[in-house]
């Protein structure tokens, strides 16, 4: 894979990051999603720290990306037993056409 070095500048900062290409638009998306959070944060709660506007920022995204992975989980969990409900039935069919057919 190619790497291609990108500043990305983050509640002020400015960070050098090396990332992959297929990697880039991704992490530009996510660094305006956490400077959007960190401006509404500031301008809701009137809090001027950055680390403590970071940190509640930090802890509603993952908080986000925790939900999502759970419902996701379960949603695969919820495939996996459809799919092997399917199956079930389809060899019980395979089984009844092969009694016909004996």
């Amino acid at each position: 894979m190619s790497e291609v070095n990108i500043k990305v500048e983050i509640a002020g900062g400015i960070f050098p990051l090396k990332v992959d290409v297929a990697d880039e638009e991704n992490i530009k998306e996510a660094v305006n999603l956490i400077n959007t959070k960190i401006a509404e944060f500031e301008k809701t709660y009137a809090i001027k720290d950055k680390k403590d506007v970071l940190t509640m920022v930090m802890l509603q995204l993952v908080s986000q990306l925790y939900k999502q992975a759970n419902t996701a989980e379960r949603e695969l969990s919820d495939l996996k037993q459809l799919f092997a409900g399917v199956e079930e039935m389809l060899q019980q069919h395979i089984q009844n056409i092969n009694n016909i057919n004996d």
